[in-house]
């Protein structure tokens, strides 16, 4: 039978830092109301990491927690990352079979801002005539930009990782889509199937504008990719201020100009890390802009 409205979140994590990130995320979430959708937290512990008591008991008090120790013994990046990715889909689609909820890939480096956040990605995952197989935040080509050369491709368009995931998903994927980085690989087969979903509830944020997004009602899930991940846990978790509520009508402006600045930005760092974030950054917000009726629209909310 058919169960709807069921969610899992998987929280993979490979040494003690990333657990103490998602005890402060448990100890956010314990503030929150209680979501009007079922959801499982899957503790997915690396095959070099001992399953840890303390998240156990953390997300027990949330919801049901089921801890899973990825047994595939893959190391190294991105292999075992990939590894336990496919470890954590292949335990759902045996153990949640029927299910058409998703499962949320929640990497350290991510935090929702709004207390109805699971509610809200469950709407939009039931918004369309079917379920989607995955549902992120989009990454379209990114080029790096030359003087007096061809633009080079740096970046294919993908579904960043931290997404949502049909229980299924292990069972909808060829073999082939498993190599490689898990999210590049396996965007162009849910595209191909016609259920790969861009969502805009979930969002790259920075340490320099993660405040303004916090103050976006259409952001619920933020991810501080190549931040760094503690400050950054620490500014999504904490609440907005007062005089920062105030201060929301002056974000188009700064939004402005953190644009030109980034733009002019590109035109000095031309490599490594820094370059490809700054231009993923300028190619989302073109793409964004350019195309804003692909997009779920969500009855308009506070922040």
């Amino acid at each position: 039978m058919i169960q709807k409205k069921k969610h899992i979140v998987i929280l993979p994590y490979f040494c003690q830092e990333e657990v103490e990130r998602y005890l402060k995320i448990a100890k956010c979430l314990k503030s929150f109301p209680v979501p009007s959708v079922e959801v499982d937290f899957l503790l997915a512990s690396s095959p070099r990491t001992e399953t840890s008591e303390q998240l156990v008991a953390a997300y027990s008090e949330i919801g049901t927690s089921v801890p899973f120790a990825c047994p595939t013994q893959i190391f190294g990046y991105p292999e075992g990352p990939g590894a336990m990715f496919w470890d954590c889909m292949e335990f759902i689609r045996q153990k949640y079979q029927g299910n058409d909820g998703f499962s949320l890939w929640l990497e350290s480096d991510m935090a929702p801002i709004k207390p109805d956040w699971l509610d809200r990605l469950s709407d939009e995952w039931y918004s369309g005539d079917q379920t989607p197989v995955m549902m992120g935040s989009f990454v379209p080509e990114v080029y790096k930009y030359r003087v007096f050369k061809q633009p080079k491709l740096i970046l294919h368009p993908h579904i960043n990782g931290g997404a949502c995931y049909s229980m299924d998903f292990a069972r909808q994927m060829p073999e082939e889509a498993r190599q490689g980085v898990f999210d590049m690989a396996v965007y162009q087969y849910a595209n191909k199937l016609g259920r790969a979903r861009f969502t805009q509830q979930i969002s790259f944020s920075t340490l320099n504008r993660v405040r303004r997004d916090i103050a976006d009602p259409n952001k619920v899930l933020l991810h501080g990719f190549m931040q760094e991940k503690d400050d950054f846990i620490e500014q999504c978790l904490e609440p907005l201020t007062e005089r920062e509520r105030k201060a929301t009508g002056w974000h188009p402006i700064l939004d402005q100009i953190e644009t030109a600045k980034r733009k002019l930005r590109v035109q000095f760092v031309r490599r490594g890390h820094r370059a490809m974030l700054e231009n993923m950054f300028l190619a989302k917000q073109k793409f964004e802009a350019e195309n804003p009726s692909i997009y779920y629209q969500p009855a308009r909310r506070a922040a």
